[in-house]
């Protein structure tokens, strides 16, 4: 029985530091994100994070859900480089306006 209890202990540890260690990275990795001040709860659709991130501010340019637990941060950098968009590819900061 003691040896469950440490090997228990030593899992609950290793996610503790997990957790913990991407949390740091993702507050402290990029100046061109800021967390949302209006945006509640779990951040699990990209597309509603970057409608609340542009009603909170002008100067934001679009939102990414992002860490653990999941939670909206706000883009204010231009031109950002997109993970996996081609060398020169600018990415539009909003969608076109739709009517309708």
């Amino acid at each position: 029985m003691p040896h469950s209890v440490v090997v228990s202990a030593a899992a609950v540890a290793v996610v503790l530091l997990v957790v913990t260690a991407e949390m740091a990275s993702v507050e402290a990795g990029d100046d061109c994100y800021h967390l949302s001040k209006n945006f509640k709860g779990w951040c699990l659709y990209r597309d509603h994070c970057a409608d609340v991130c542009w009603s909170e501010s002008d100067g934001n340019l679009s939102g990414k859900c992002r860490g653990f637990p999941s939670r909206c941060y706000c883009t204010t950098c231009p031109h950002r480089q997109i993970r996996g968009a081609a060398p020169g590819t600018i990415v539009a900061a909003r969608p076109p306006a739709t009517i309708g």
